[in-house]
């Protein structure tokens, strides 16, 4: 069957404009990704599980999904009417805003005129396997009764129903028997792996045969670090709107700009996108800017982080003391429409995390120069920036002033942190414990591998542990203890974030003292950490081996000495994994492909391993840099430190299996490291049978 070309040119249409200096018109096809999505228990005994958008067609023939406003439900629909016609079926859009009655069969002659060329009401009905695709039927004025009574003839005139509603809809179904057969589903956030391809999509919009292979990986994951940054967990939601938006607006920016400016110019493109959206003119911008900077203030100081009707209706009353009045009811009507705010039963507040922030930032920002109020409440920020909530709108406060006194507090509270340990910075004499260890595990291999599977891997795994931590809900408490151990651990991390994004986002601003002061005590307190976590390792696993022996004490069936030794290497293992993922973390939060002189400036003046693995990992990721000689030079230097020698050819064969690297120069390197590529093992192994 053809379609009418104005209806192909609405499957086509992405419903947003993008600019792409490679592409005059983008469309839908060009960026679509399909969602994950979550089956709807229909009962306690019932099991959720995720299924693959890919997969829906394999399901039942009767579903409903439920998503988020602007989460990919229109878009999702197009996809699937497309797929349809693909695999031979015949499908019929519907948009839910235009059905007016129940009965769709009088409705269909004008709705297949308007998709099909040359095909009758007849024809199309005597089609076989009929597929019905209704986007957003929550958006049908009908009551229950109809909506009822539509669905029924959905399900008598087409083969397959697909509904698509607003997750406000889910209330609704108990009022709707003829859906009680329908199997229901929820679109989710995009994880790493459909983050992951969206990009790949976005990069592929310039990509001709001359660009080289290194060139798109760097670009793939320069992307990928920005996105990731910005797009975190509860604070920008991870729908493909947001994401797009914001790769929309890196390809506006250059990527020297991008790196020489604060990701808060990103967040503050999706706001006047927002309110553009809504039509609010350019001249009131301002003004909604300002409304919304003072009642980010005001929510900040709520407990509840929101405002109910009589507190808003103070807070507008103080607002036109202290500037010009504004038209309540369509500023909060314009707020709502842009998705900035939204009501809660009957309180007002911020829409997404990544708002709140912004304007509880940009508050404390305007006040700080007005008396010790403001300083009081920041100091008290970066004190707790071990919760989600302060080390967020520390790091927006960042982007609104400049002022030095912020960044002075900020380190102040990283330098107190583990403040009487020692770094662990991984010479050789600190590390005996673990070379025995590093004897008996099997050799590193260099493997024949493709970089788009281990990165989907890798996505995969991700993932998987963003839901574990999602199920175990382990938020930290604001009343815990500063002196908390686990309190202590979650700020280093926080506090390296960051201080990363900080370095990063003012490389070309800030002075170069102050951007090696940064980038010395992050890892200066991550090195302490680990330091920190060695002798936690070591008391845990004496004491494990006190009670273990004990046990084997009432129960001699069991061989004491191999137990132990299980242990020993369970915890020595432990290490070295944390070790070598401390590496990651500290290099992926503080590096840049802009910030080298500032990383060699106080590698060289420290000079010690654990910084040279660390330049080493940041050279790779950022710059792609493999250079062979100074890879050569470290491993040299490692010869006496067989920790270190081990962690720089797990860092290098990681690098070969995640970027393809050419076959010579993973001869070079495999050769130079000593590591046995796949195809020389298989030899000596086949030589090794020969014999025997």
């Amino acid at each position: 069957m053809e379609l009418l070309n104005k209806f192909q040119e609405f499957l086509a249409d992405t419903g947003i404009k993008f600019a792409h200096r490679n592409r005059e018109f983008v469309s839908l096809n060009d960026l679509f990704v399909y969602p994950d999505l979550r089956t709807i228990r229909e009962s306690l005994e019932e099991q959720s599980s995720n299924i693959s958008g890919e997969k829906l067609w394999k399901s039942e023939n009767r579903l409903i999904i439920f998503g988020d406003e602007q989460s990919g439900k229109t878009s999702l629909a197009k996809r699937l009417f497309l797929d349809a016609l693909s695999y031979g079926l015949t499908p019929l859009f519907i948009k839910g805003s235009n059905i007016q009655s129940s009965k769709i069969e009088e409705q269909i002659p004008k709705l297949v005129s308007e998709t099909y060329t040359f095909i009758s009401k007849e024809e199309f009905i005597q089609s076989s396997n009929l597929v019905c695709i209704v986007d957003d039927i929550s958006a049908s004025k009908l009551n229950k009764k109809a909506r009822n009574k539509l669905i029924e003839t959905l399900n008598s005139i087409f083969d397959r129903t697909i509904l698509i509603a607003e997750n406000s809809f889910r209330f609704v179904i108990p009022d709707l028997p003829e859906l009680d057969d329908y199997k229901k589903f929820e679109i989710l956030p995009f994880g790493h792996v459909r983050r992951s391809q969206l990009i790949d999509k976005w990069v592929g919009l310039e990509l001709t045969e001359e660009v080289d292979d290194q060139q798109i990986w760097a670009e793939k994951d320069e992307l990928r670090l920005h996105v990731d940054s910005l797009v975190r967990k509860g604070v920008v939601p991870a729908k493909p709107f947001y994401i797009l938006m914001l790769l929309q607006s890196f390809e506006t920016m250059t990527s020297q700009r991008l790196e020489l400016t604060a990701y808060g110019h990103c967040y503050q493109y999706l706001i006047y996108q927002a309110l553009e959206g809504v039509r609010v003119k350019q001249t009131e911008i301002e003004t909604y800017f300002n409304v919304l900077s003072e009642l980010g203030g005001a929510l900040l100081e709520s407990s509840s982080e929101s405002l109910d009707e009589p507190s808003l209706t103070a807070f507008f009353k103080e607002y036109s003391n202290n500037f010009l009045p504004v038209d309540q009811e369509k500023v909060i009507k314009d707020l709502l429409n842009s998705f900035i705010l939204q009501r809660k039963e009957t309180s007002l507040k911020f829409n997404y995390r990544y708002l709140f922030y912004f304007f509880a930032a940009k508050k404390l920002a305007d006040s700080l120069h007005r008396g010790e109020e403001a300083k009081k409440r920041i100091q008290n920020l970066v004190n707790t920036i071990h919760l989600e909530k302060a080390s967020n709108i520390v790091l927006f406060l960042t982007y609104h002033s400049k002022d030095p006194w912020i960044l002075d507090e900020i380190l102040v509270s990283v330098m107190d942190i583990f403040n009487d340990e020692k770094e662990l910075t991984l010479e050789a004499s600190s590390l005996s414990f673990l070379q025995d260890f590093i004897k008996e595990i099997p050799e590193i291999v260099l493997e024949s591998r493709d970089a788009n599977e281990e990165r989907l891997q890798q996505d995969r795994q991700k993932d998987i542990l963003e839901e574990r931590n999602e199920a175990k809900n382990s938020n930290l408490d604001e009343n815990e203890d500063p002196a908390n151990f686990i309190v202590k651990v979650n700020k280093v991390f926080r506090a390296i974030e960051v201080c990363g994004q900080i370095f990063r986002n003012r490389l070309g601003s800030m002075e170069r003292r102050s951007l090696e002061l940064i980038y010395e005590e992050s890892l200066s307190v991550s090195l302490r950490f680990l330091s920190v976590f060695m002798k936690f390792s070591e008391c845990v696993r004496e004491e494990s081996i006190r009670k273990i022996k004990k046990y084997i004490k009432q129960n001699g069936k069991l061989s004491d000495s191999k137990i132990i030794r299980n242990i020993e290497s369970f915890y020595l293992e432990i290490n070295y994994s944390v070790i070598l993922a401390m590496l990651y973390k500290i290099s992926f939060s503080l590096g840049s492909a802009k910030g080298r002189d500032i990383y060699i400036k106080v590698t060289e003046s420290k000079d010690k391993p654990a910084l040279n693995l660390i330049q080493e990992i940041i050279e790779l990721q950022f710059e792609k840099k493999l250079d062979i000689n100074k890879i050569q030079k470290m491993h040299i230097e490692f010869s006496k430190n067989p920790i270190c020698c081990r962690l720089l050819k797990q860092i290098i064969v990681r690098h070969c299996y995640m970027h393809d690297i050419g076959f010579q120069d993973r001869q070079k390197l495999a050769a130079m490291l000593n590591i046995p590529i796949q195809v020389q093992r298989s030899l000596i192994m086949a030589s090794k049978e020969t014999k025997l």
